[in-house]
Formats: structure tokens, C-alpha cells, sequence
């Protein structure tokens, strides 16, 4: 099952957020502060700029996704939004990640967004995820570096 997210799931969004952020290659940028992930799940949750969502197996949370939305800095009657993370349990192959993207852009529908924009992870299949993304309408619109400071 999938649906929007509740302040009871945050230790659980927390937690597997801990894995991705492992698999995700920011070690070098930054460390993980399961605290200050849940500040951020709470007010995600609770206000109206951001959606999370979680996906349940027998009452255990397996997947998770979530973004912010905003207006666009150059046209305020445009709002958009960018997805935060996307992340399901390794080794399921029965599609769950591909209905949480859409979970998490119909929430954004629902939020009357104009546009989202999917990131793909240089470190985690980024040729697949492209792939994934043109198939369901999206393109290429920049590319992101990073360094730490």
C-alpha cells in the first residue's frame, strides 16, 4: 500500500533515509543526522512545501519518497516542485519504485504543481533512471555537480 506519510512514520523514513543516503555517495559532502532528517519529515508532513510518502508490506514501511514544492524563483504563478528522495528497499522487483514516482507526482498534481523535476544519482544506475524518466514524459534539463567546501 502506498500513501502520504504521518508523524508516526518519521523514525522509520529516518532510518531507511540513513541506508540511501549510504548508497547515495553524499558521505564525502555530508554526514547523517537521523534528528535533523526528522526535523525536516515533520515539517514536510505537517506544512503544505513539501509531500512524503511511504510504501507498506505487512504494516512495514519499504519504500519512501518525498520533495519540496515552491514557486519558481523567475515566475511566482508557476509552482513546481523537485523530488528530495526516492527510495525503495533493495532487491524488490515488483515495480514499487515506479508507483511511488507516480504516487509522489500525483500528490504533486493534488498540490496544483505545474512541474516536477526527478533527480538521478551519478552513483546508483544513472543511465536506467534517464531512461526511466524519458519514458514517463520527463527530459534532460541540467546536470548537478558537487564539492565539498
Amino acid at each position: 500500500m502506498i500513501r502520504l506519510a504521518t508523524l508516526e512514520d518519521i523514525p522509520a523514513i529516518a532510518e531507511m533515509g540513513e541506508r540511501f543516503h549510504g548508497e547515495a555517495g553524499w558521505e564525502d559532502i555530508a554526514g547523517y543526522s537521523v534528528e535533523d532528517c526528522s526535523i525536516s519529515l515533520r515539517q514536510m508532513i505537517e506544512g503544505d512545501l513539501g509531500i512524503v510518502i511511504v510504501a507498506e508490506d505487512e504494516g512495514r514501511i519499504v519504500g519512501i519518497a518525498g520533495g519540496l514544492i515552491f514557486p519558481l524563483y523567475f515566475n511566482h504563478a508557476h509552482k513546481s516542485g523537485q523530488e528530495l528522495f526516492w527510495y525503495v528497499e533493495p532487491g524488490r522487483r515488483d515495480g514499487l519504485g515506479r508507483k511511488l514516482k507516480t504516487a509522489l507526482e500525483d500528490e504533486a498534481r493534488k498540490a496544483a504543481c505545474q512541474s516536477w523535476t526527478m533527480i538521478a544519482l551519478d552513483k546508483v544506475s544513472p543511465e536506467a533512471t534517464g531512461r526511466l524518466y524519458r519514458r514517463d514524459g520527463y527530459r534532460a534539463a541540467e546536470h548537478s555537480w558537487i564539492r565539498r567546501l
